[in-house]
């Protein structure tokens, strides 16, 4: 038996989700398709790949040693498969995107002009839209979303992790004064169960709420305004130079691209996710919070609560 370059991508999507049911939705196949393939390789490779460990599949000590070199041979693949449609298809045509309105505010709009540089024949139509579109009936080509969807017939694919961190305007933080008794911004009440809102009552229940806002928009401009200090996301506060944290950032939530099987092979389409994908990586620094200026403050909790899809205030 020879090794079968294809099952590379199951092996390593397995490595990055844990979980066989996530690599099926994200390839389009069954989930006995997944196994079987892992179970060739293992055949092929005469080693054990995975061990399953609380309902999750952990690579093998033997499997990490050689990640690194499979994670470069999917970007050379990937590169070369890029590479011939780009030469052998004229890329043009309409990509529909959907997604919150931070994220397009407050990144993907400002570095569009790379994209256009790179792909000046391809049409983008942007849609921030805080209800969720259904990709099914092609509403949207693509959406990006602050949160790990549900849906079983989606293409899913994770595309970083979001880190917050409580940021204040410079001058109402650095008068002295607590992070505890500072006024601060809050969701409105039928918001409070927000994996943000919920942080802030775990590790803030007594502070003091000056105002209450529907949307994270309006909530990044009241921090701006003074108004108060609130829990935002680092790509979209560390934008805003006359912000500063009051804490180190933490793991809270996490940023998913979703699209219908059948766009995953529209050259136009691939390009978009390739190019989006490369802007998130380059700028992992920023999404981590890690280039952030950070007054002193309490240290951090290293709370990580990922996991609720609702999107809807950003």
């Amino acid at each position: 038996m020879q090794l079968n370059w294809n099952d590379l991508k199951y092996l390593l999507t397995l490595s990055r989700l844990g979980q066989v049911s996530g690599v099926a939705r994200e390839h389009g196949v069954d989930a006995t398709t997944v196994s079987r393939r892992i179970k060739a390789l293992e055949e092929v490779l005469g080693c054990q790949l995975f061990l399953r460990v609380d309902n999750r599949y952990l690579p093998t000590e033997a499997l990490q040693r050689v990640l690194q070199n499979a994670e470069r041979v999917e970007r050379e693949i990937g590169q070369i498969t890029h590479g011939l449609s780009e030469r052998d298809t004229h890329l043009q045509g309409k990509v529909r995107i959907t997604s919150v309105h931070t994220f397009i505010n407050s990144y993907l709009l400002p570095r569009l002009a790379r994209f256009y540089a790179r792909y000046p024949d391809i049409e983008l139509e942007i849609v921030a839209e805080s209800s969720q579109l259904d990709l099914g009936r092609h509403e949207a080509d693509l959406a990006i979303r602050m949160g790990r969807p549900s849906q079983q017939s989606i293409v899913t694919r994770k595309l970083t992790d979001l880190h917050y961190a409580v940021y204040g305007q410079r001058t109402l933080v650095e008068a002295g004064t607590s992070v505890g008794q500072l006024p601060w911004i809050f969701f409105e009440e039928r918001y409070s169960s927000l994996p943000e809102a919920r942080w802030q009552q775990r590790h803030f229940p007594d502070v003091k709420a000056r105002l209450y806002c529907n949307v994270g928009p309006a909530m990044l401009t009241a921090v701006k305004s003074g108004l108060g200090v609130a829990c935002l996301p680092s790509y979209m506060a560390q934008a805003e130079p006359g912000l500063v944290s009051l804490l180190p950032s933490f793991n809270l939530r996490e940023l998913w691209l979703l699209l219908h099987p059948e766009k995953r092979n529209l050259a136009r389409v691939r390009a978009f996710i390739d190019w989006l994908e490369q802007e998130i990586t380059q700028d992992r620094a920023l999404f981590y919070g890690q280039s952030q200026e950070t007054v002193d403050g309490p240290e951090s909790s290293n709370v990580k609560e990922t996991g609720n899809d609702e999107d809807a205030v950003w």
